[in-house]
C-alpha cells in the first residue's frame, strides 16, 4: 500500500503549506507522503499505519491540537518515528519545548518562513537518522 512502508507526513491547517512541502518532498524516493491539515485526522491515520511511518512533520499552531501535543501523542504510540515541529510563532513555552526535545518527542525544529534547501536538508537528516537507529534496534 505504502512505498517501501515508509510514511512521511505532513500536517499544517493551512493546505498551501502542505501542498508545498509535499511537492518538495517528490524528490526523495522510497517514502510516501501524505498530508493532512486536520490534526485529529492525522492521529487517526498514524494510529493506524503506525508501523509505517517513518517522519512527521507538523505546524505547532493548529485548530483541534497543537502540534506538540499531536508529536507526544505519536511518539508515545511510536518513539521510532522521527518528528519535526514547525511554526511560525514567535512565541512558544520554551520549557516545554526543551523538554519535548530533551525527552526526544521533537527531534528537528524549523522556523517559518524556512527556505527550501533547508527544510529538504533537514527532512533528509531526519529520514537518515531513522534508518540508522533501525539498524541498532535489538530484535525480539
Amino acid at each position: 500500500m505504502f512505498a517501501n512502508n515508509r510514511i512521511v507526513s505532513i500536517i499544517d491547517d493551512d493546505p498551501s503549506t502542505t501542498l508545498f512541502f509535499s511537492e518538495a518532498l517528490k524528490g526523495f524516493t522510497g517514502i510516501t507522503v501524505v498530508d493532512f491539515t486536520d490534526p485529529i485526522l492525522a492521529l487517526k491515520h498514524f494510529q493506524k499505519y503506525d508501523y509505517a511511518y517513518v517522519l512527521v512533520i507538523c505546524d505547532f499552531k493548529m485548530a483541534g491540537m497543537d502540534g506538540m501535543r499531536l508529536l507526544k501523542n505519536i511518539k508515545e504510540s511510536n518513539r521510532f518515528v522521527r518528528t519535526i515541529l514547525i511554526t511560525a510563532a514567535f512565541r512558544m513555552d520554551d520549557n516545554l519545548l526543551r523538554e519535548y526535545t530533551k525527552k526526544k518527542i521533537i527531534d528537528g525544529f524549523v522556523q517559518k518562513p524556512i527556505a527550501l534547501h533547508d527544510f529538504l536538508k533537514e527532512v533528509d537528516t531526519q529520514l537518515s537518522y531513522y534508518e540508522n537507529q533501525k539498524k541498532f534496534v535489538p530484535i525480539g
